[in-house]
């Protein structure tokens, strides 16, 4: 420990504004043949309880905090760019914001469980079924930014199903899913720190890797010992201001 901390200039994704949003998205089928095999059907009895199961495009189960949980993500920007609107803050205070336009899809695939009868627990899947949404959000986003979309959590819920012999006459639920969305952008930014090396191993083994060795920096010109203004901040006199609406 006890590293002497220095001017080091790293490139990360500034994020300019971020919202989360609950969206419900009502899924219903009726008469629908597409779904199961009929023959899978017949096995089931009345005791039915439907289960929603997040999946990836070609249908294998992912978790929510996959990179591959949301298929697609497609800002849909109008000709000219995206527009700009006034808001008024809880506060009173107007600000500037950016109407921010994004179709979000996905996929997902329904278990039906069999509790009871004469095969028990018995359970089949569906088919690989889409979701989409398109949503409107206003955000703080500055021309050369872009939005980047997580899926937090993915739940289906309220589920209602009414079978006739071999024929599935009314399957009812709702998706319910939480967004964050973020405005980004890489930016360069200069910090005061020191660099990282591995912890040794705690086994009692010898290892044969070479030490990590950093190059030497230029700290006379760049990132240089102090901080250097130049007409460059002019440029981003209108970010700055942007940016303290929502400090």
């Amino acid at each position: 420990m006890g590293e002497l901390f220095e001017s080091l200039c790293i490139r990360v994704p500034k994020v300019y504004d971020w919202v989360r949003r609950q969206v419900v998205l009502p899924q219903i089928f009726t008469n629908d043949t597409s779904l199961f095999e009929e023959e899978a059907l017949k096995d089931l009895g009345h005791d039915v309880e439907v289960e929603i199961i997040l999946t990836d495009s070609d249908g294998k189960p992912v978790d929510p905090s996959d990179e591959d949980a949301l298929d697609k993500v497609i800002e849909l920007v109008p000709h000219g760019g995206r527009r700009a609107r006034k808001i008024v803050l809880p506060d009173g205070e107007v600000v500037i914001l950016h109407e921010v336009r994004l179709s979000i899809s996905g996929f997902y695939k329904i278990k039906l469980m069999d509790l009871g009868g004469h095969h028990k627990h018995h359970e089949i899947t569906s088919c690989n079924i889409p979701w989409k949404t398109h949503q409107t959000f206003y955000l703080c986003a500055p021309e050369g930014t872009e939005p980047v979309v997580h899926l937090d959590s993915f739940e289906g819920s309220g589920g209602s199903i009414r079978l006739s012999h071999c024929d599935l006459q009314l399957l009812s639920f709702e998706l319910v899913l939480c967004f964050s969305v973020q405005i980004e952008k890489d930016v360069k930014i200069e910090v005061e720190g020191s660099f990282c090396y591995p912890r040794p191993e705690i086994i009692d083994a010898a290892s044969g890797c070479a030490p990590v060795e950093y190059p030497p920096q230029c700290e006379a010109i760049f990132p240089g010992r102090r901080h250097h203004h130049d007409d460059c901040e002019e440029s981003s006199s209108y970010e700055s201001s942007f940016e303290t609406d929502f400090d």
